[in-house]
């Protein structure tokens, strides 16, 4: 297949160099260049491989059967825009970000386009030296549109470069349940810029229990039905999977970089307070990430 992948952080260079085992792969960048080498560490081995890329090529880019969007949810807009002139309206797209929020921008940029959403648990980190692919994870993939359910066996490319991956009738249920674990992680783990595996301390279970609280009642109404203990247990396997990870938000609020708080729980919220539940925890949350935002260029 020809693939294009938009944006090449962490998660889409760690795409790129497992899907260009078999296919041909072509990045679309921020920066102006028509190749693109990335340096990558698969998962527990010291050897580094060099992968070169060509990149910003238009025609390319029309030609592709499928492109897939790994930009941070706050970008992807601006990144649909750069492309959307140059790609015929039989293009799949695939969308690939933490947090939700954004389906309703896809869907009316891109209204002729097949629309797939995926979310992935796959763990990638970069570094100056390059990308490396630190944990294992499942990846779920469905249709957000019915031109985007004849795309079924986009699951099993994406198996095949980096299993497992599996196809979902629902994927807004798994969205859902990202957006829970990432509520009750990524804020936390930024907060006290502490790894995954320091929230598994017993005195972090009450806030855990109150953040899957909240994210339990806005998930039920919004119809999908699901409970405080479930949840919780979600969490806490995340957590001991990739206890010594450290979060996403944790690495933005490092390095001062706009985080994803408004499409993690600044989603959760929003959907909170249209059903009129109130969610104390989360946004005392919302509220401290965002303070943290606002004084990076304090000193």
């Amino acid at each position: 297949m020809k693939i294009t992948i938009v944006g090449a952080g962490a998660v889409g260079s760690l795409w790129a160099c497992r899907l260009a085992a078999r296919h041909q792969v072509h990045l679309w960048t921020r920066h102006n260049t028509d190749q693109c080498e990335i340096r990558f560490q698969p998962l527990g081995e010291e050897k580094i491989q060099t992968w070169p890329f060509k990149a910003n090529d238009p025609t390319q880019l029309a030609q592709a059967d499928i492109v897939i969007f790994t930009v941070k949810a706050f970008q992807l807009h601006a990144a649909l825009a750069t492309v959307e002139d140059l790609l015929p309206p039989s293009t799949p797209i695939v969308v690939m970000h933490n947090g939700m929020g954004t389906h309703d921008t896809v869907l009316n940029q891109l209204p002729d386009h097949p629309i797939l959403y995926a979310t992935t648990a796959q763990g990638a980190l970069r570094t100056e030296q390059g990308v490396t692919h630190t944990g294992l994870g499942p990846t779920r993939l469905g249709a957000m549109n019915l031109a985007g359910k004849q795309y079924q066996h986009l699951a099993a490319v994406f198996d095949q470069a980096l299993a497992p991956c599996q196809w979902l009738l629902d994927i807004r249920l798994a969205l859902w349940q990202k957006l829970a674990i990432n509520c009750a992680i990524n804020p936390l783990t930024a907060i006290l810029q502490c790894r995954n595996g320091h929230l598994a301390l017993n005195e972090f279970t009450p806030q855990l229990t109150q953040i899957c609280e909240e994210v339990a009642a806005v998930m039920s109404a919004e119809g999908y039905p699901t409970t405080v203990t479930d949840l919780l247990e979600q969490t806490s396997a995340v957590i001991s999977a990739t206890a010594a990870n450290k979060s996403s938000m944790n690495q933005d609020v490092y390095h001062q970089r706009t985080t994803e708080i408004d499409y993690i729980t600044g989603y959760l919220i929003a959907r909170a307070d249209s059903h009129g539940i109130a969610v104390p925890a989360n946004r005392a949350l919302w509220q401290q990430i965002k303070q943290l935002e606002q004084h990076y260029h304090d000193h």
